[in-house]
């Protein structure tokens, strides 16, 4: 199912910013709770010390001297809305009620701050303090904080539901303009022919968007090579396959135009050999295009001492109609390696095939396998041929070069083939001078897997 980044970013962050929000005015509630509590408690024990003061005051006066009774009654027309809510109360040491507000309940004597259900049915916040001739107690109706509470409470929630809408269309705006390199990429690749394959410009593009961008670029750079050797395999097929095409053409009207058996046969037997020779060219193509398409290495455990012996098993009736001498010297102790088995069984197959086409007929081609270097097995592939002169040695790698001999059969594209699948696996093909400085010995080192 497809979805929005925009609006799952938008979802996404209002719900953490309200449940964000939930959490801090939980906490703002408790903190305000515990704050007006000590704050009105305060009140409470500072009213009755201001309370106990006028008492003294009054017994100094000797106006309350031997008083049992007097209760204080002041209703005020234009009073504040809690002056009812609030209350005190001074008792004698005998107990008798001296002065009471006429909104306070009879209160029992109470620890200092006590809470205290009264008869007229509201919870009170009293506070008792015991003087040396007087009791004092003064409260206040437990409503008075929660409606305090409330009111802050509502204020800061409606602050918030006001400020909500806003900070979404603020998070909308910026979530928009954050995403802005993303289209602008996006629009960028939308835009593009099937021949544009360039790198997207990393210079503009946020650190969060640059992974993407560079995996996109790593594709345009893969699809780029494989659209080239396309190419590339495409002009290489016309352009070689176009002289052995002629080639047959021209000994097919020769074989038509032949008046005597003898040239028919001179004919027919050049078609049989070119027919050889586009054969070999056409599947060294194939081969060429397959390696050049691996774009990645599949690697496995590979036993190299099978894979020589089924490269010989597949070329001795090749060195046997040269009457050449293929063998195999191994001093090796560990043949595994870690490889793709058909791409390294064909690097192998090209650099033997050429070591034979090469080999005049009589001579060797003698493969030898060897642990001359610990943790490595190196594959040698020697020959009695004519060798590579060492100014030719680099360019015997590139494709279709042939150097000077033309007259053999051949593509051209052997090693050009063995150097490819070396350079996948990190291989290095050495070109050396043969045994006492006569034909070619390659020299392949490839890293075990196994011991």
């Amino acid at each position: 199912m497809n979805y929005s980044i925009h609006r799952r970013l938008l979802i996404l962050l209002l719900i953490a910013i309200c449940g964000v929000w939930s959490v801090v005015s939980w906490r703002i509630y408790i903190h305000t709770q515990y704050e007006v509590k000590e704050l009105f408690d305060a009140n409470l024990a500072q009213s009755a010390q201001i309370l106990l003061s006028l008492i003294q005051h009054e017994i100094e006066e000797e106006s309350l001297t031997g008083a049992k009774q007097k209760i204080v009654v002041e209703q005020s027309l234009f009073g504040h809305q809690y002056e009812h809510q609030l209350a005190f109360l001074v008792r004698n040491s005998d107990g008798h009620i001296l002065i009471r507000s006429a909104s306070t309940p009879l209160f029992p004597q109470l620890p200092s701050f006590s809470n205290y259900w009264a008869e007229d049915g509201y919870l009170w916040r009293v506070f008792t303090r015991q003087a040396d001739e007087f009791i004092i107690q003064t409260a206040e109706r437990h409503n008075i904080r929660d409606d305090l509470i409330s009111k802050i409470m509502f204020s800061i929630i409606l602050v918030l539901l006001i400020t909500l809408p806003l900070l979404a269309v603020l998070i909308w705006i910026s979530i928009s303009q954050s995403l802005k390199p993303l289209q602008a990429v996006a629009n960028q690749i939308a835009t593009r022919t099937p021949n544009q394959l360039q790198t997207l410009e990393l210079k503009k593009i946020p650190i969060e968007i640059r992974v993407l961008t560079q995996a996109i670029n790593e594709l345009f750079k893969r699809l780029n090579k494989a659209f080239e050797n396309e190419r590339r395999f495409t002009a290489d097929a016309a352009h070689e396959l176009r002289t052995p095409l002629a080639g047959l053409k021209t000994q097919t009207q020769v074989a038509q135009r032949a008046i005597d058996t003898q040239q028919r046969e001179q004919a027919l037997e050049q078609i049989l050999i070119a027919v050889d020779r586009t054969s070999h060219l056409v599947t060294q193509l194939l081969s060429l295009a397959r390696v050049d398409a691996t774009t990645t290495l599949v690697t496995a455990p590979v036993d190299m001492l099978v894979v020589i012996k089924e490269i010989i098993s597949e070329l001795t009736p090749q060195a046997l109609e040269k009457d050449i001498d293929l063998g195999l010297e191994d001093t090796a102790k560990s043949y595994i390696i870690s490889a793709d088995r058909i791409s390294i069984s064909m690097m192998l197959c090209n650099l033997v095939d050429n070591a034979i086409r090469y080999t005049p007929k009589g001579g060797e081609v003698t493969i030898c396998l060897s642990n001359i270097i610990a943790n490595q097995l190196t594959v040698m592939i020697k020959d009695t041929g004519p060798g590579i002169p060492l100014k030719q040695q680099k360019h015997v790698f590139e494709r279709f070069y042939r150097g000077d001999n033309h007259n053999i059969p051949g593509s051209g594209l052997g090693l050009s083939i063995a150097q490819t699948v070396a350079i996948i696996h990190n291989i290095e093909i050495q070109l050396l001078d043969g045994d006492n400085r006569t034909g070619l010995c390659i020299r392949i080192d490839m890293v075990k897997l196994y011991d």
